[in-house]
């Protein structure tokens, strides 16, 4: 090899290595920026699972346990809202499913329930709810007070740009979907006002061993307001369950008053079961799947749907 064929290969070799060497430490700097960021966010408080404290404009204390999504604004939000004599401690699997399935679920303890169990007095006393004497008006301060609060708290997380509100679905159970329901009604009841938007937040509805009436209230009273009676809407019941009925019944009733305006009826799911409310959900996994599935195809999230808004 000729003297300069030897030095145009030195040169060509030392070249590649110090674009090698420049490539290795900007890798060596550049990897634990890039590690850390991912460990930010893996160790973020506001993406971990929590208990959280609400307090509704009537003054009383609310417990909840907030499930975030890892989606940013395109998380769909999902309220649930349980049975009478309920709590938390059952639907924990339930919620954690749907929060792997990528939604940002709050589980709401009503007030007389779960560790929502005290009120303050006019004296500034703390007594607890005695549930066994909660009438009608109750149950109206829960839809009006405390589901409230709950999406107040959505609203702050979906301004800081955790989840999309503008996407939420609520899952009732048993006498909590006959909550659910109205609550929509009062949800759509809220105009936008110029380019402010107050309401018309909820874009689907999961009816759960659903009842036909509740200390005066029902289901069938929610389907006059146009807008409710024509959200996608889930029902799941056991097929030998005391709610079957109620559910084909309402099926029925929401399939013909769409049918009228030409838009297609809601999902009917019968498992094959004997259980209701929350034994249903955990022992039939299938529930689960079936209402995240129900969800996603049903709330789209994007620039022409749904589409993320600061509130």
């Amino acid at each position: 090899m000729n003297t300069h064929a030897m030095h145009s290969q030195r040169s060509s070799i030392q070249r590649w290595t110090l674009i090698g060497c420049a490539a290795f430490f900007s890798l060596a700097f550049l990897a634990p920026n890039a590690f850390a960021q991912r460990d930010k966010r893996k160790d973020d408080p506001a993406l971990k699972p929590r208990p959280v404290k609400l307090k509704s404009k009537d003054n009383v204390e609310l417990n909840a346990f907030y499930f975030p999504s890892k989606e940013g604004k395109n998380a769909i939000p999902v309220l649930v809202v349980h049975e009478w004599k309920g709590q938390a401690s059952p639907y924990k699997k339930f919620c954690v499913s749907l929060n792997g399935a990528g939604f940002a679920v709050l589980f709401l303890e009503y007030r007389g329930h779960g560790n929502s169990k005290q009120y303050t007095t006019p004296s500034g006393e703390k007594e607890d709810f005695n549930v066994s004497r909660m009438g009608k008006r109750d149950i109206q301060s829960i839809i009006q007070y405390d589901m409230e609060e709950a999406k107040q708290f959505l609203k702050q997380e979906n301004n800081e740009g955790r989840l999309n509100l503008n996407a939420l679905t609520v899952v009732g159970i048993q006498q909590g979907a006959i909550m659910a329901s109205h609550w929509a009604v009062r949800d759509w009841g809220f105009p936008s006002v110029g380019r402010m938007k107050q309401g018309q937040d909820v874009k689907a509805l999961v009816y759960i061993s659903p009842l036909k009436n509740f200390h005066g209230l029902t289901i069938d009273s929610t389907m006059r307001d146009r807008n409710v009676g024509m959200l996608p809407t889930m029902i799941v019941a056991g097929s030998e369950s005391p709610e079957s009925d109620e559910a084909k019944r309402l099926d029925g009733r929401l399939s013909a008053l769409r049918k009228r305006a030409r838009v297609d009826g809601p999902e009917l799911k019968m498992a094959n079961t004997t259980l209701s409310g929350p034994a249903l959900i955990y022992e039939v996994p299938s529930v689960t799947s079936d209402i995240a599935k129900f969800i996603k195809d049903n709330v789209p999230v994007s620039e022409s749907e749904n589409e993320w808004i600061e509130r």
